[in-house]
This record gives C-alpha cells, sequence and structure tokens, in this order.
C-alpha cells in the first residue's frame, strides 16, 4: 500500500508505504507530486516505510525514470524507517543527489515532519 498526503500551502508531501506498492497507487502519488509542483519550484517530503513488500516489476523502471527527472524539485526529503538497509540506501544515494536528504527512525516522525516542513 502507497498512500499520501498533501499541503497545497506548503509544498510538502508525506508518502507511507506498508507493503505492496500497485500501479494506481504509484500513479496517484506521482500526480500529486505533479500538482505540488504546479505552484512550487521545490517541494519538501516525508517518505514513511512502515514495510515494503515490492512494486509491480513494470514500476520498477518507470520509477527510476521518474526519480531522475525530478531530481532539482525536492528541497527536503526525510525517510522515515525502522528497516535498518533503507534507512543506509536512502543514505548512500543521498551523497549524489542535490535534495537535502535526512533518515529518522519511526520513533521520531514528529521531528522528520518538522524538519522536513521548515528545517527545524
Amino acid at each position: 500500500m502507497l498512500d499520501f498526503k498533501t499541503d497545497e500551502d506548503a509544498g510538502y508531501i508525506e508518502l507511507t508505504v506498508d507493503g505492496s506498492i500497485d500501479k494506481t497507487e504509484y500513479e496517484a502519488a506521482v500526480q500529486a507530486i505533479e500538482a505540488l509542483l504546479k505552484t512550487h519550484a521545490k517541494i519538501n517530503a516525508v517518505e514513511v516505510v512502515r514495510s515494503f513488500g515490492g512494486m509491480e516489476p513494470s514500476l520498477w523502471w518507470r520509477d527510476i525514470g521518474y526519480g531522475f527527472s525530478r531530481l532539482d524539485a525536492f528541497g527536503r526529503c526525510a525517510v522515515v524507517t525502522d528497516g535498518g538497509w533503507l534507512g543506509l540506501m536512502a543514505r548512500f544515494f543521498a551523497a549524489f543527489l542535490s535534495v537535502e536528504l535526512r533518515t529518522f527512525d519511526m520513533k521520531d516522525l514528529e521531528a522528520a515532519r518538522r524538519w522536513a516542513r521548515d528545517g527545524a
């Protein structure tokens, strides 16, 4: 499941992954991001990964292509997870990206939200 909430005024999106991601959920999230980018040069995001059960194979390439095409669209991104390998991967890729990325444990979700919204 991939769910999201947006704050259009703030240019903020929070994505929650809990299990497998299907095409409908993925495309809805992409449309939400694109809607925010119509009124904001950069958006901030929190991605909460409770569990990751994979996604449809066709979405892997779509996600890679979309991600690279929108690298400059994000200001701050917080990855919130207790899945150790996901945090390690996020920190590794952050070294190559212009986005300001931090990882947080699930117990620090509120701190992640504050940081992503206003850098505090």
